[in-house]
């Protein structure tokens, strides 16, 4: 079996790439993890998929991962196909548990790799899609407070607040509350704009100021 050393990885339900990495993501530091060389299309089944690896493969990488501090991840593995790789952690049943990108360096390097690495067939089963989104991690995040804050001005029926929120970001005061509160959630299914923007740092300067 190949092996890669000393990679970052940060696990996530839901594929990303490594420039939406967070600064609250737990980033791993691995010292050691499998390594294989699939094709093109396997490489895209994992990256939008959820799929189900045969038994054997599973009992071949157990325990195999080891992390920093002689930690271990009993099952997990990076696929490459020469041009993208992906780390993958599994379930007991071999189900996909957790994804990963990795950093452009060693995206690189594993690219390399694979020149002196067979190329392996791998045996698994499609459970469903993962939902990609279109939007960042960034824009998710942001989405999610706003409607948070605006949730609970509104239930705590802060109204000037509100309309506060609201002339700062449709540059106009309705005279009927409820309707600007929909008029503000319905905004949030859109694509954040500067003025999504421009009201989450809003919302956030209020707290840094209590």
């Amino acid at each position: 079996m190949d092996y890669y050393y000393d990679v970052l990885l940060n696990f996530q339900e839901s594929y990303s790439m490594f420039y939406e990495w967070d600064s609250e993501d737990v980033i791993e530091y691995v010292k050691k993890i499998p390594l294989f060389h699939v094709d093109a299309k396997v490489i895209i089944d994992l990256i939008c998929k959820k799929i189900k690896i045969e038994k054997e493969f599973l009992n071949n990488i157990e325990n195999k991962t080891k992390l920093k501090g002689n930690n271990i991840l009993k099952y997990a593995c990076i696929f490459s196909d020469g041009k993208n790789s992906i780390a993958l952690e599994f379930n007991e049943e071999g189900i996909t548990l957790n994804k990963s990108s990795l950093i452009l360096e060693d995206e690189l390097n594993i690219n390399e790799f694979m020149y002196n690495i067979p190329l392996q067939k791998i045996e698994y089963q499609i459970i469903s899609d993962d939902q990609i989104s279109n939007e960042t991690r960034q824009e998710l995040k942001i989405k999610k407070i706003l409607k948070l804050e605006i949730n609970s001005i509104y239930n705590k029926k802060e109204y000037s607040k509100l309309k506060y929120i609201y002339l700062e970001w449709f540059s106009n005061i309705l005279p009927n509350i409820d309707e600007m509160y929909q008029n503000m959630l319905l905004k949030l299914e859109s694509k954040l704009t500067e003025k999504e923007y421009h009201i989450y740092e809003l919302i956030k300067l209020s707290y840094n100021n209590v």
